[in-house]
């Protein structure tokens, strides 16, 4: 009576023992690319943030710049001579903050753009390393060790990315980027 239960492991034992390994491997390859992709995510909302804030601080000083200039102006015509040169001066100040700050700004927004590659090729890794582990688990099922050789190569272009994420290589496939963006 107590018959044991027999799992349904198929035919091919070592295949699956290998499809395992590669689900096994690719999960934790795709935790640690999505923990560094967060942070990169997290990295590009600062930068956006202090790009706004920058540009916005720039065109208030542009605006004060603006404002002493033509008080210096009209404080000339009134021969507040004094008064004119010290509003000229605050002008001056203000256009160089104003400079300071659209560099800052400018700096923010080249940023987020490197993080925003980096943050593609993230992306496309674990594009690549899901159709991998999907393609993998398709492997035991049909018992095909030609699928999980797919499974490999759709691993290797995923690795790839996740390399080149993480080494800050120039590996940017622009079309393929555009076309999914």
């Amino acid at each position: 009576m107590s018959e044991g239960i027999d799992a349904p492991e198929g035919n091919d034992r070592r295949l699956n023992r290998m499809v395992a390994t590669t689900v096994v491997a690719l999960s934790v390859v795709m935790a640690v690319g999505k923990i560094k992709d967060d942070n990169i995510v997290q990295a590009m909302q600062a930068d956006q943030a202090a790009k706004i804030d920058l540009w916005g601080e720039y065109q208030s000083t542009q605006i004060k710049a603006h404002d002493q200039m033509t008080a210096a102006l009209l404080l000339g015509r009134l021969n507040a001579v004094e008064d004119s040169a010290r509003a000229a001066q605050e002008a001056a100040r203000y256009k160089g903050e104003a400079s300071g700050l659209k560099a800052q700004a400018m700096a923010a927004a080249d940023d987020y753009d490197v993080q925003g590659r980096r943050d593609d090729q993230f992306d496309l890794s674990d594009g690549f390393l899901s159709i991998a582990l999907a393609v993998a688990a398709i492997a035991a099922l049909v018992e095909g060790f030609w699928v999980l050789c797919v499974a490999w190569g759709a691993a290797t272009l995923g690795i790839l990315f996740l390399v080149a994420g993480f080494a800050q290589l120039p590996i940017h496939p622009d079309a393929l980027v555009a076309f999914l963006s």
